[in-house]
């Protein structure tokens, strides 16, 4: 979801990541920066020795792990964490209660909180409270993604209710933390340097005098869409976000004056609707010295994400600390939804390989990371490795190819020259009739050889004229027929005759097997059939033995 305040990274286009949704994004975007800087890349399953050491989760379907090596160096990810980061990092990261203990050491601010087990009393708790003041924030100690969490209590009848959903819902320890009204930032932070930031807005909707709130969050759900980031993160529709929106004096079928924004939650989490907006250029240097030093109070922790309230107050900014994040998602740096989108799979790649830092990187390919995890999910395979892509300059030509070009049989043998060239690219069908061939080498000679191809199959083809353009965006590695959907159901529909026609065949072929076994032929030569076995038997053993 692009608008005209929003740039994303021209070698890293929604095209490009469409196959990898959700969590595999993270892990794609790192795995093919490294692969476009020539370094060897390969996928693993879930059970690799490689990985034994690791602490990972939700592995079992494959698109999280893989190693990248160059000459005798290897380094392991899981998903965005690389093997720099260690065991005990990830640990504290995941306790709230310790994440603090070493931030507070290293004398930087954060909420005040406590935890509290899920059996002690709300008397307990709201004395702690009293002392340490409304309002407060309840959620649960390992929670993530802000699911269960309940912000901005300001009384004990509040705080009760939210201690008795965590406790109920969660069966969980309960922490009980300062609330700091602020501005919502996440910062990722490689090796003493801000990679990127955004600000975290809660979901919301802005109204154009016509459209009621309901169809202003359908909208809304329809644009995210168009995110690789936010596809996977609509706004829902819940019983909490109704309640939000009631609370406030709106109906969902109240129509927003044109220009009125309405928040429909107080929680800034992407994953529950919220907005990503880049400021990395506008952050205030004690945020940036602050996310950085909060990743350095925690052990072995070279790169990772810090999530920080800003309190304002008058012209003062204070940070708070709020998260530490050594596996952290990035795609809201790469794609936000407004602002510059930051290379962080760069940041991170520079880490781990310095001495491929600043090197010409192969930025107009990319492969297809379905076909790469295939054999790992099908269990073929326990790991897979990517061809690597060209060495060198690059170049890229589109065809525009009119006549009698529109046979599938015309368009396979188009790809067959491809392969024999080596040539990456793809045809597709234009609604006028003519095709359009988009191909890409680093040899300008292979590419006039396929251009001549194109004119030289009579038989599938009348070819009346070509027109030819640069082209200069991404291309998968590969060639690929891109079929309409009319073509896709020809094709299916041929596939499936032809296998008919061999079952018909088979089942032929069995029935004159059956008959021919019955006959009387048949059981006359089955003793020399035995005999004949035998001495087959007899030479086999023989010939192993001389072995």
């Amino acid at each position: 979801m692009q608008d005209q305040n929003t740039s994303w990274l021209p070698y890293l286009s929604s095209e490009i990541v469409t196959d990898a949704r959700g969590s595999e994004l993270d892990a794609y975007v790192i795995a093919l920066e490294g692969w476009r800087r020539g370094l060897e890349l390969r996928w693993h399953v879930k059970d690799s020795e490689k990985f034994k050491d690791m602490k990972t989760w939700a592995t079992e379907k494959p698109g999280k792990l893989f190693s990248l090596t160059l000459g005798d160096k290897t380094h392991y990810f899981f998903k965005t964490r690389g093997d720099k980061v260690s065991n005990e990092a990830v640990t504290i990261g995941a306790d709230k209660e310790t994440t603090k203990k070493h931030v507070l050491q290293n004398k930087l601010k954060t909420p005040l909180s406590m935890t509290f087990s899920k059996d002690s009393s709300i008397e307990e708790i709201n004395e702690y409270v009293e002392n340490i003041g409304y309002p407060v924030v309840v959620k649960p100690v390992d929670g993530s993604f802000g699911k269960h969490v309940y912000t901005n209590i300001n009384t004990m009848r509040e705080l009760q209710n939210a201690i008795n959903k965590v406790a109920r819902e969660l069966d969980d320890d309960i922490l009980v933390e300062q609330f700091i009204q602020g501005e919502d930032y996440r910062i990722y932070v490689v090796d003493d340097a801000v990679a990127g930031a955004i600000k975290r807005i809660p979901a919301n909707i802005v109204g154009n005098g016509i459209n009621s709130i309901k169809q202003l969050i359908d909208q809304k759900n329809e644009e995210r869409k168009n995110n690789p980031r936010l596809i996977s993160c609509p706004i829902k529709v819940n019983q909490e976000l109704v309640d939000y929106v009631l609370d406030q004096g709106y109906t969902f079928d109240e129509i927003p004056a044109e220009g009125q924004q309405i928040f429909l939650t107080n929680k800034s989490n992407i994953s529950l609707g919220g907005d990503p907006v880049d400021v990395l250029d506008e952050l205030d240097d004690s945020i940036r010295l602050a996310a950085v030093d909060a990743l350095k109070a925690i052990p072995d922790l070279p790169h990772g994400a810090v999530d920080i309230i800003v309190q304002q107050d008058g012209e003062q900014r204070t940070p708070y600390v709020l998260e530490i994040n050594p596996t952290a998602q990035i795609g809201s740096l790469i794609f936000p939804m407004k602002g510059q989108a930051r290379d962080v799979p760069a940041a991170i790649i520079d880490y781990y390989f310095p001495e491929t830092k600043g090197e010409e990187k192969q930025t107009s390919l990319y492969f297809d990371l379905g076909d790469m995890l295939e054999p790992l999910i099908s269990k073929v395979a326990t790991v897979t490795k990517v061809s690597k892509p060209p060495i060198g300059k690059v170049y890229g030509r589109k065809f525009i190819v009119s006549g009698d070009v529109q046979g599938i049989d015309y368009h396979r043998g188009l790809r067959k020259q491809a392969f024999e060239r080596r040539i990456s690219g793809f045809i597709s069908k234009l609604h006028d009739g003519r095709i359009e061939i988009v191909v890409i080498s680093n040899s300008e000679e292979m590419l006039e050889e396929f251009k001549e191809s194109i004119k030289e199959d009579p038989e599938r083809s009348t070819v009346e004229d070509i027109l030819e353009e640069i082209w200069d965006e991404p291309v998968k590695i590969g060639f690929e027929i891109k079929a309409d959907y009319k073509t896709q159901l020809e094709y299916l529909k041929e596939l499936n005759d032809e296998m008919n026609q061999v079952k018909k065949e088979l089942k032929q072929l069995e029935g004159q097997y059956n008959t021919y076994q019955k006959s009387m032929s048949w059981r006359i030569t089955a003793p020399f059939r035995r005999v004949s076995d035998v001495i087959k038997l007899f030479y086999r053993l023989l010939n192993r033995r001389a072995s």
